[in-house]
C-alpha cells in the first residue's frame, strides 16, 4: 500500500484529492495543513508520494520552503506541485528543485489519475 501525504492549507482540498487519489489504487493518507506539520509528517511517514499546495500559510514562499526541505531529505521524493492561480511564475522553480510535476488549480481529475500512474 503505497503512501500519500497530501499537504494544503484547505481541509476541503485535502478531502478531494483523497477522493481523486482514492479511486486509483490503494493508498494510505496523511495530511498536513502548515510548514510545520508538513516536514514533520514527511520525515514520519516517509511517503512514497507527496502532493503540495504552494499556498499553505500567509507567507508566499512556505510551499516552496517545504518542497525544499522534502527535496533535501530525499532528492528522490515524488512531490507534485497543485496549487492555484497567481502561483505559475513558481512552475520553473519548483521542477527545477525536483517536483515531479505542477498542477494548476482548477485542474481535470484525469490529469491528476494520469500523473499517479506514472508512480504506482
Amino acid at each position: 500500500m503505497k503512501k500519500v501525504l497530501i499537504i494544503d492549507d484547505s481541509s476541503y482540498m485535502r478531502m478531494f484529492l483523497k477522493k481523486i487519489i482514492k479511486k486509483d489504487g490503494l493508498y494510505m493518507f496523511f495530511e498536513a495543513s502548515t510548514k510545520e506539520e508538513a516536514l514533520e509528517s514527511f520525515k514520519n511517514v516517509k511517503p512514497d508520494i507527496v502532493t503540495l499546495d504552494l499556498n499553505i500559510s500567509n507567507v508566499r514562499r512556505d510551499g516552496i520552503d517545504v518542497l525544499t526541505e522534502i527535496m533535501n531529505i530525499n532528492p528522490e521524493a515524488v512531490v507534485i506541485v497543485i496549487s492555484a492561480s497567481g502561483y505559475e511564475n513558481y512552475k520553473d522553480e519548483c521542477m527545477a528543485l525536483g517536483a515531479k510535476s505542477y498542477l494548476k488549480k482548477p485542474f481535470e481529475t484525469e490529469t491528476l489519475s494520469q500523473i499517479l500512474e506514472e508512480y504506482k
